[in-house]
């Protein structure tokens, strides 16, 4: 779902970005800021949760070497580290959630006016 919303808004911004002329080109540069910085933090995102899938791999092969030789006790010790390790990586990963959509918030918010509309209407009536 992420995914889509980031696809979603890169699409929007992109399409809004108007063609490059001498000067005037700050809004421009905002919205390419704007989709590098929140593509950067989608980015980071995803690797999160590949991170999580990787997990329940790792875990799957512990709990069948656990299934298979119930007398070694360090299977399920490891088992038991794995687990407490994925635990601290979710909270950590719940407070990076909620800095990134403060950031991804804030972003937007600031820079709404230059990103729907890069270029002030005054500079196109110069000409």
């Amino acid at each position: 779902k992420m995914y889509k919303l980031k696809q979603w808004y890169q699409r929007r911004v992109r399409v809004q970005i108007p063609k490059i002329e001498d000067g005037n080109n700050f809004g421009v540069s905002i919205q390419e800021d704007t989709i590098s910085e929140v593509g950067g933090y989608f980015e980071y995102l995803r690797n999160a949760f590949d991170e999580c899938a990787r997990y329940h791999g790792n875990r799957g092969k512990v709990a069948t070497k656990v299934m298979k030789y119930p007398e070694v006790e360090d299977y399920a010790q490891y088992m038991c580290e794995i687990d407490c390790k994925q635990f601290q990586l979710a909270r950590i990963l719940t407070n990076e959630l909620k800095m990134i959509y403060s950031c991804v918030y804030d972003i937007l918010n600031k820079n709404s006016e230059k990103i729907k509309q890069p270029r002030s209407q005054t500079s196109i009536n110069l000409y």
